[in-house]
């Protein structure tokens, strides 16, 4: 008998879950072996933590000397390389020793001299592909590659790829909060809902996305305590200062692309509102909210193609 099914196990440092309404138990399980194996192969893969992982040899090899990658890691540099591009740096997953760099002081952090030399060394920019023999090489001996804000996205647009070759009609895949897959329309008819928790009101929502076949990511700098405060815990750099971004800013994109979003929302969390808006001006499917809680109320932003549509503080 068809129910909605759930299943979910642990990966990439947080929780997947799917939901399949609608689906034979046994038939469900299986999709779900496939979409296991396949996230746990992305891990694999594009870990910097993994010695096995094609990233972390990668990040060894290319300091040195070319190194050939195969197909699929080429793509996913290829991506990193044009969402570095159109968003003038804003994702860039190179820049993750500057924020090691910064943990080590203690106190209110002052840039010295090693600072800037240590920035000077890092951006993808120095990441140099070479499409005709699918080499990869770093003009730095201190460049390494960090695709934590890429992984969860390649691992849904995988998930979405195994649903599409299925008899599935309507699925909700998810790590966490952070990236989630609305696949075909809800069960109930129409899209699916997905919101953006508003951080000084729980429980309800500081904005909206109407998903059918399409992902939401979410990147935020900051995370609520126990008692029910704001508490910056950002791991995001502003490439153009290199500092880390202590604005308590929660940015979600959605996109039809698992891919896109997640890089985008981790990009907008340093860009301004007209290189957010020319970003999405690109696309004919991208939206974005963005939630600025640094004045203690959050001033809530909308941008959709050609405009922002929504500003309001509540």
């Amino acid at each position: 008998m068809s129910k909605t099914l759930h299943h979910s196990f642990y990966s990439m440092g947080t929780r997947f879950h799917i939901m399949l309404p609608g689906v034979d138990e046994e038939y469900g399980f299986r999709i779900f072996q496939k979409m296991k194996n396949q996230v746990n192969r992305v891990e694999k893969k594009l870990s910097r933590f993994l010695p096995q992982s094609d990233i972390y040899r990668l990040n060894i090899a290319a300091k040195r000397h070319s190194a050939v990658v195969d197909d699929e890691l080429f793509d996913i540099l290829k991506a990193c390389k044009f969402c570095h591009e159109i968003t003038g740096g804003a994702f860039d997953p190179t820049l993750r020793q500057l924020y090691e760099y910064q943990q080590k002081m203690t106190g209110a952090f002052v840039p010295d001299r090693l600072f800037y030399d240590l920035k000077d060394l890092l951006g993808f920019d120095k990441v140099h592909l070479d499409e005709e023999k699918s080499v990869v090489r770093f003009s730095s001996h201190m460049l390494e590659i960090d695709l934590g804000g890429f992984g969860k996205g390649y691992a849904l647009e995988k998930v979405n790829g195994i649903l599409d070759k299925s008899s599935v009609q309507s699925a909700f895949a998810s790590f966490g909060e952070s990236s989630v897959l609305a696949y075909g329309d809800h069960p109930a008819g129409g899209p699916w809902k997905i919101g953006m928790n508003n951080y000084s009101d729980p429980g309800k929502a500081a904005g909206e996305f109407l998903v059918s076949g399409g992902s939401v990511s979410t990147s935020s700098n900051f995370y609520l305590d126990d008692n029910g405060s704001l508490k910056n815990h950002s791991h995001i750099i502003n490439p153009k200062t290199g500092e880390i971004d202590s604005n308590q800013m929660v940015v979600s994109v959605s996109a039809k692309s698992p891919v896109l979003a997640e890089m985008l929302s981790t990009a907008f969390l340093s860009m301004d509102d007209d290189e957010i808006t020319g970003v999405i001006n690109l696309y004919e499917d991208v939206t974005a909210i963005k939630a600025d809680y640094s004045s203690g109320r959050p001033v809530i932003c909308r941008y959709e193609k050609s405009e922002i549509t929504e500003e309001i503080s509540v």
